[in-house]
Formats: structure tokens, C-alpha cells, sequence
């Protein structure tokens, strides 16, 4: 897995990257396997969905697997926020957020394996004092999903779907070679930028048509004119 943008936790554990659009989050939240036997086990399979509702009385932490945080757009495309790796806590937003979280959902990527907490240890007084590694830990991890939804929204504010993918194709072309290898295919393009598959399809087809783009596929991407994709970039 090719990561940019890779940063650590101070504690010098967990990591966090951005790839393909999409912030990735490793073994950020470790530390809480210490108490694991406080939590109720579950397995996941894959393929599974976990929806967020307002109110919830359990966040969990995610010991082996992966897992895709996703959410519906109000022209109901789905984009996708974060992929979760093991060693991490998701779910808490729900414990504490009271606005309707309706519209975003988890789903199991692989087989994984999840312990419950309640949502009381959060607000137990006693459980901070005994475990303020963990606390603190749980605020940096808060902190850097913060910032990486702020920027993701950020980033799109006020773009057109054309400036979007325009974007998205430039970046991926910071060395001299005008082949790339973009491992991802258009339908994965439309998800990382909340965008319909065939408003990706129509931009990219005329990208084609205009001479700046050519063949787009998992394992290959040909940029034909970098100056022309560079002045669409640009948002009026």
C-alpha cells in the first residue's frame, strides 16, 4: 500500500495517511487494547454494514480488520471519509454527537473483530483518573479525524465536479513520468470524491476528447498534456 502525507501520534505509536482522497487511520488508539477485557467482543463479517444513529451507548474499537466510513450526500452519492485500521476506536461521535447521524454508516472491508465499550466510561470520572493515557489518547485521535474532515470539506467547497477530478488527476502526477499507476478505478474516483460514477465517466470522457487525457485503468493512467489539466484545475 503506497501512503503520502504519513504522520505519527506523540506517543510515537498509529499512523495516518491519505491515499486515493481518502484519510487512513492505523493503530491509533493501541493503547486501548489494554483494556479490551472491559469490552464485549464482536465479529464482523465482511461485507457487513454498521450504521451510526444518534444516542448510541457503545463505541467500539476495532482489534483485526478494516473498516469504511461512508456517508449519503443530498444528491445521494455515496463518498467515503476514512478507512479505519485495527488498533483504532470509531463510533464514539455517535456516543456524543446529538444531531441525527443517519445518513453515515461503517462496513467491514474484511473479516473483523470489534470490542464494545459503553458509552459511560467516557463520562466515569474514576476511569479518567485511572486511565489518562487513554483519555488523552482518544483526544489526539478526535483531533487529527477533525482535521482530516475539515480539509476533505474544505477542499471541496465551492468546486465544480470538473475542478474536482481535475484536481484529484494532478496531484497524482507530481514526478516527470506521464504513465502512472493510480490503482484505483473510476468507480473508486467517484466514491473518494462523492461524485456520481457517470459525472466521473462524462468528465473523463471528455478529458479524452479534448486531448488531455488517455487511457484511465487500475493499473495505468496516461496524463497527455499537464499545462492544459493545470488551467482546468483552477476554480473560477
Amino acid at each position: 500500500m503506497e501512503r503520502s502525507g504519513n504522520t505519527r501520534t506523540p506517543s510515537g505509536t498509529g499512523s495516518v495517511w491519505k491515499e486515493n482522497n481518502v484519510i487512513s487511520m492505523l493503530e491509533q488508539n493501541s493503547v486501548w487494547r489494554s483494556v479490551l477485557p472491559m469490552g464485549e467482543r464482536l465479529l464482523l463479517d465482511r461485507g457487513r454494514r454498521w450504521t451510526e444513529s444518534p444516542g448510541n451507548d457503545r463505541f467500539a474499537f476495532l482489534d483485526k480488520g478494516l473498516i469504511r466510513l461512508s456517508s449519503l450526500g443530498e444528491n445521494g452519492s455515496e463518498r467515503i471519509f476514512l478507512h479505519i485500521g485495527a488498533g483504532c476506536i470509531f463510533s464514539e461521535l455517535s456516543c456524543m454527537h446529538v444531531a441525527p447521524l443517519s445518513t453515515a454508516s461503517f462496513l467491514a472491508m474484511e473479516n473483523c473483530e470489534v470490542y464494545l465499550f459503553p458509552k459511560h466510561l467516557l463520562e466515569d470520572r474514576n476511569f479518567t483518573l485511572s486511565h489518562p493515557e487513554l483519555m488523552m489518547n482518544l483526544v489526539q485521535s478526535l483531533i487529527l479525524k477533525a482535521g482530516a474532515f475539515f480539509g476533505q470539506i474544505e477542499e471541496s467547497v465551492g468546486l465544480s465536479p470538473e475542478h474536482l477530478v481535475c484536481r484529484y488527476l494532478f496531484r497524482l502526477q507530481e514526478d516527470a513520468s506521464l504513465h502512472l499507476r493510480p490503482k484505483f478505478s473510476q468507480s473508486d474516483l467517484a466514491l473518494a470524491l462523492g461524485l456520481h460514477r457517470s459525472t466521473v465517466c462524462r468528465i473523463l470522457h471528455d478529458l479524452r476528447e479534448r486531448g488531455i487525457l488517455g487511457e484511465f485503468t487500475r493499473t495505468r493512467l496516461e496524463i497527455l498534456d499537464k499545462e492544459a489539466l493545470r488551467a482546468l484545475c483552477r476554480a473560477d
